[in-house]
């Protein structure tokens, strides 16, 4: 299973060297967040249209590719409509191929359990050259930051302009690893301008292969599906 991080771990441990009696700083904010005095609030919070799923394949790293003729090496994964809509204003040089993406689900089967490493791509409009001023709603500290917009997409073992840690490509797909995908996905993406938009990090998620899936169900069609990435 996944590491779990405590994302407050330096307050919450400042807390509990003092008994929980901080009442000012940084600490006594966390600690009436704690208490529900201080709320987490989410800024920009997306509508729940771009935040449909829908499945794609990637062949694993972790599983060894079958050579057979025919075989379906690709299981499904998911990414939400506004990853796929970020994803999109890349393809000039993050393409399907690069992250080793198949559509087509009739090319993919479904393994309960399996959970698709992860590029999350952070963006903003092009045009952007400051940070926002904020404060956090639980330390109540002061900061500035991007207006941007994340998407988590689905990554696998494809062999589309990828090398090995020593500069030669890799033609033989059972030989690349999470590592070698990460490289290049991020020389495709990180600081890269396209369609207004700039890719300002790339983060990644590792593989899993737990105990639940979500499967069969396609890319929402139609008028009411959005295509865009939303500023607000």
């Amino acid at each position: 299973m996944a590491k779990k991080h405590r994302r407050f771990g330096a307050l919450h441990k400042t807390l509990k060297d003092t008994n929980y009696s901080a009442t000012s700083g940084a600490a006594g904010e966390y600690l009436n967040y704690l208490k529900g005095t201080n709320k987490l609030v989410v800024a920009r919070k997306l509508d729940p249209k771009y935040l449909v799923r829908f499945n794609v394949g990637v062949i694993p790293f972790d599983i060894e590719p079958s050579t057979a003729s025919g075989a379906i090496n690709a299981y499904q994964g998911t990414m939400t409509v506004v990853a796929n809509n970020i994803l999109t204003k890349f393809a000039s040089t993050a393409t399907d191929a690069l992250l080793g993406i198949e559509r087509d689900l009739t090319k993919t089967k479904e393994v309960a359990g399996f959970y698709p490493a992860l590029a999350h791509i952070a963006v903003i409009p092009s045009g952007t050259t400051d940070k926002t001023a904020k404060t956090s709603g639980i330390t109540k500290r002061a900061y500035k930051a991007y207006p941007t917009r994340t998407g988590g997409v689905p990554y696998g073992r494809t062999t589309t302009t990828v090398k090995d840690p020593s500069g030669a490509a890799i033609t033989d797909i059972s030989k690349e690893t999470e590592e070698d995908s990460r490289a290049y996905i991020m020389v495709a993406l990180k600081g890269i301008t396209a369609n207004s938009f700039k890719c300002i990090g790339v983060s990644f998620t590792p593989e899993l292969h737990p105990e639940a899936g979500f499967f069969g169900v396609a890319k929402p069609t139609g008028t009411g599906v959005p295509t865009d990435i939303p500023a607000n």
